[in-house]
């Protein structure tokens, strides 16, 4: 079986496990599993990683020896070749690794209708177990040669353009930094047709890995921020799907409280979210109607999916922890993308911003006051090890005995599995433990009153989790 698995959003692996032939058979299965519907054209992309422009050549000659004319949307974030399958109606393959490191890779599967679900990878797995594409071999003389060559980058950005017309930003100076991001061109042309003014700095020609939930550069960030007078500073994952906002006071805005600020100013009625968020998108009461999934955006896109069928005229939107933001209704001039995106909820912050006719976020951020999230990442976490810490936690947790965490937890209140380990503390307090579904890491996720027990809670946590490893 192949060391390439399917994580929480696409085939992931390390970057040689994406061999020619492992290439060759996991795009000839994904054409096998969507052959019914009788596409004979394929949209494909890339983000900025060294090992990115190999696995595309393999991908696009696996496409042509399968009969497919391949459009190259060259260099693109994810969610504008999402928004090319879906204006043009094809299927698409995006090669990238998003956040993970930067040995690694993926590719990221998408239909017109958005990206694939949990159902669609375990039809491509069987495709690939029955030797799918076996029979598919490189001769010599062999290259890619696409098609044609189409600009998604011009096609995303008059998605929001159309939108938001005119130059409702002006007045804002906001910082872009740009490190490997693959909307490190978009993103600020963006902004400045809106009318902001852009500082772009942090350039980088080797990749590095940002995630989003565990930003390793606030103080950089923050640093930029006050020498430049800046209103915010503003970023992305690699590929451009999740969000990242440094504000004035040097804080990072978690992704779910920019999912739920665009959750309202898009005036949706339901919001699906993992279970990995925070208790303040519920006690906000900004959306009363609130569904809760596993983490990852298939499971999020499925409840979505689900809830739409029920209620079809219903507004529904869905976002991760991470931020990432999939539009399910049509509103506001902006048609649905079920994909995680890291434009809009970013456009809609300034923009509810500028509403208030204030250009300090914090005033937006006071209903969320109470409530202090961070998240921590553990690197090289062995699935077994993730397994066996899981295990320890729960039997800890079980027989009620008490960890020797510098500030005081209280008793365990309640415990969910539905995605790794959700406890509840009597004092109000939430540790999330749980394994990294596209990677060797293990994430901890902290709730609590304020942020110097949240950070203290979190590294005794990490320092707990660290005693497990083997």
């Amino acid at each position: 079986m192949s060391n390439l698995k399917f994580g929480t959003s696409g085939i992931r692996g390390l970057a040689l496990d994406f061999t020619f032939d492992e290439c060759l058979r996991f795009t000839a299965a994904f054409a096998a599993a969507i052959e019914s519907r009788g596409f004979r054209r394929m949209l494909i992309a890339g983000d900025l990683r060294e090992s990115t422009p190999k696995i595309k050549t393999n991908v696009t000659i696996a496409l042509q020896q399968l009969g497919f004319d391949v459009l190259d949307g060259g260099v693109v974030p994810t969610p504008a070749l999402a928004w090319g399958c879906a204006g043009l109606g094809l299927p698409g393959v995006m090669i990238t690794g998003s956040h993970i490191p930067a040995d690694r890779n993926g590719l990221k599967f998408y239909l017109p209708e958005g990206e694939i679900l949990k159902n669609h990878e375990e039809i491509i797995l069987n495709s690939y177990r029955q030797g799918i594409g076996r029979d598919l071999k490189k001769s010599a003389s062999e290259s890619a040669n696409p098609t044609e060559s189409i600009d998604l980058n011009a096609l995303f950005s008059k998605r929001y353009l159309s939108a938001f017309p005119g130059t409702p930003l002006s007045g804002f100076k906001i910082g872009f930094y740009s490190h490997s991001s693959v909307a490190r061109d978009l993103y600020p042309l963006i902004l400045r047709e809106m009318g902001a003014e852009v500082y772009e700095f942090g350039r980088s020609d080797r990749f590095i890995p940002v995630d989003t939930e565990a930003v390793e550069s606030v103080h950089f960030l923050y640093e930029t921020l006050v020498q430049k007078e800046l209103h915010l500073v503003v970023s992305t994952d690699g590929d451009a799907d999740r969000p990242l906002v440094i504000t004035n006071e040097g804080r990072v805005i978690p992704g779910e409280i920019l999912g739920l600020i665009a959750s309202r100013f898009l005036k949706m009625e339901t919001i699906v979210y993992p279970v990995s968020c925070s208790s303040a998108l519920q006690a906000s009461r900004w959306i009363e109607d609130c569904s809760i999934t596993r983490i990852g955006s298939p499971f999020v896109l499925e409840e979505m999916l689900q809830i739409s069928h029920k209620f079809p005229t219903r507004k529904i939107a869905g976002f991760e922890a991470n931020g990432g933001y999939l539009l399910g209704s049509e509103t506001q001039g902006l048609r649905p993308l079920m994909t995680r995106d890291s434009f809009l909820p970013i456009l809609c912050l300034l923009l509810a911003m500028k509403g208030q006719q204030v250009l300090d976020v914090s005033n937006l951020l006071v209903p969320f006051s109470k409530f202090v999230n961070l998240s921590g990442l553990i690197k090289d976490f062995s699935p077994e090890n993730a397994s066996k810490t899981l295990k320890i936690f729960k039997e800890h947790l079980t027989a009620h005995l008490p960890f020797d965490c510098p500030v005081s937890l209280g008793r365990l209140k309640t415990l969910n599995e539905l995605d790794g380990m959700r406890a509840q503390f009597s004092d109000g307090s939430i540790v999330h433990l749980r394994p990294s579904g596209n990677a060797p890491e293990f994430r901890i996720y902290i709730e609590s009153e304020s942020q110097e027990k949240a950070e203290a809670i979190l590294q005794y946590f990490r320092v707990w989790v660290l005693k497990q490893k083997t």
